[in-house]
């Protein structure tokens, strides 16, 4: 059972059968060993009380089994026989879903995605009275207000929002004691965000940096023709380098704050964080001591996490030392 790697735009069941494994991997535990869970709690506890029945709880159980995430379970009767045992796997999606909630970037990144992409299908576009929305109105939609089957909080859409409007995507009235808009609309750039480029709100400004080509003239070399840029002499000419410092140490920052979640005894994450981060400046970057934070940050989590927690981790110390050796072979 793939996870939409974005967290949000699950559909309901998608949401609900995410809901459940956590919430059986957790009563599991509570429970002595071998024995079975009962799921009828599960989905008397639900808000939206039309799910609670024996056909959609079924249903889940058996497309959950079929994914290898329960063991048997289906009883004969209602609701309240259907009992089911996690597997290795229902764990090891847990503990995903703990490594994705744990990344704070990760989670401020789909807010302002999901944002977009709600304000448009709404049509909150232009700044007419009767094209605005209620920022916190986004909670009351699962497909955008719910990430990795949780729910934003008010301050995510709060931090939201002001990013939004910082970076044009939005506009709207600010309340007293707030950061961000709190009835806000898309801007022209919000829009071209959600047609274009799926509401990726980082593709876009990426896009948007990037040098304009095509602005000179056409030069024919043989049978070969295509738009030249013409500089002055002495003129520099800027290429994208992927991260900056400031980009490195919020990576450097994410992947500590995933170690505390993953182990959350760990003792030494702070300093280990403040000498990678004291590693990164303006004027150079020290690749052996984001190796030594590497090394630090894959040992830990080995020793107190699984095998899915120690690959995300892995994957996102490689990241940090390629995009230094970017940026150190630009700065020098």
């Amino acid at each position: 059972m793939a996870m939409d790697q974005r967290g949000w735009g699950w559909t309901a069941t998608e949401i609900r059968q995410t809901q459940l494994i956590e919430w059986v991997v957790q009563r599991s535990a509570e429970l002595p060993a071998g024995q079975y869970v009962p799921v009828e709690p599960f989905y008397s506890a639900l808000p939206d009380q039309s799910q609670n029945t024996h056909p959609v709880a079924h249903g889940d159980v058996t497309v959950l089994e079929r994914r290898s995430m329960f063991a048997g379970g289906s009883g004969v009767g209602g609701i309240e026989s259907l009992a089911v045992l996690p597997t290795a796997e229902a764990r090891e999606r847990v503990d995903e879903l703990r490594v994705m909630r744990g990344n704070k970037q990760l989670r401020k990144s789909a807010c302002r995605d999901a944002m977009v992409d709600w304000l448009y299908s709404r049509d909150a576009v232009g700044p007419h009275p009767q094209s605005r929305v209620i920022r916190d109105a986004m909670l009351d939609d699962p497909a955008r207000g719910i990430w990795f089957a949780q729910l934003f909080t008010p301050g995510d859409l709060d931090a939201a929002a002001a990013w939004l409007n910082r970076h044009g995507f939005v506009k709207g009235l600010i309340a007293a004691g707030a950061e961000g808009p709190l009835q806000l609309y898309l801007t022209d750039a919000g829009v071209e965000c959600a047609e274009e480029y799926g509401s990726d709100t980082r593709s876009y400004l990426e896009k948007q940096r990037q040098p304009t080509w095509g602005s000179g003239p056409t030069v024919n070399i043989a049978t070969n023709s295509g738009p030249f840029q013409v500089a002055r002499d002495n003129a520099h000419q800027q290429q994208a380098i992927g991260a900056s410092t400031e980009q490195l140490r919020l990576l450097v920052t994410g992947i500590a704050e995933v170690v505390r979640a993953l182990v959350p005894d760990v003792t030494d994450a702070k300093e280990e964080e403040s000498c990678a981060l004291a590693a990164i400046t303006d004027s150079g970057v020290d690749r052996r001591a984001l190796e030594r934070f590497r090394d630090w940050a894959l040992s830990t989590v080995r020793s107190g996490a699984n095998a899915a927690a120690v690959a995300v981790v892995s994957s996102s110390t490689t990241m940090l030392l390629v995009e230094a050796g970017r940026l150190v072979s630009h700065l020098g």
